[in-house]
């Protein structure tokens, strides 16, 4: 048998798993900014996960340019990006979708995600972008991600002007 250490990066990517099992819980499906970068955006629609299902969602054209534009790496490194955000989340609520293609008419139900271990705060790239969105953006904060627990607590923060005050 061999025991790893529990390192910031094991905390960072166990907040990461807590937090697509919340969302799975919670009716939202997510797609890394990564994967929108790779995989481009073709007539609105993107591919999106909610526990072991995928949706292709169909998002409204009034924000199709800011989520082309968020998920662009904020370096130009080509092996290791960087993304200002985690995830876009899109609410599809706990039912299996038959439909090919799901269509969201407003951009209520989709909102910008950020996942934080223990009491991290945003960074100020995130909090500089956060004023040039029209999506609304949610700092998910994981403060225990070690195993063990009956319980994980998730707490889900909408960041804006009111919260960036509090926080500064």
């Amino acid at each position: 048998m061999t025991k790893i250490d529990i390192t910031d990066r094991l905390s960072g990517s166990l907040s990461e798993t807590y937090f697509k099992e919340y969302c799975d819980q919670q009716g939202w499906a997510y797609v890394s900014l990564e994967q929108i970068n790779e995989n481009k955006i073709k007539d609105n629609v993107i591919k999106f996960k909610k526990g072991f299902h995928r949706f292709f969602i169909q998002l409204p054209d009034e924000i199709i340019k800011e989520v082309e534009r968020i998920s662009n790496p904020s370096n130009s490194s080509i092996l290791n990006p960087t993304y200002v955000y985690d995830f876009l989340l899109c609410k599809v609520g706990q039912t299996v979708k038959d439909s090919n293609i799901i269509k969201k008419k407003n951009f209520e139900d989709v909102r910008w995600a950020e996942v934080k271990t223990g009491y991290s705060k945003l960074t100020a790239r995130q909090i500089s972008t956060q004023k040039k969105i029209t999506i609304p953006l949610y700092r998910y904060r994981v403060p225990n991600s070690k195993v063990g627990s009956d319980k994980v607590e998730i707490f889900d923060d909408l960041v804006d002007s009111e919260f960036l005050s509090y926080e500064s």
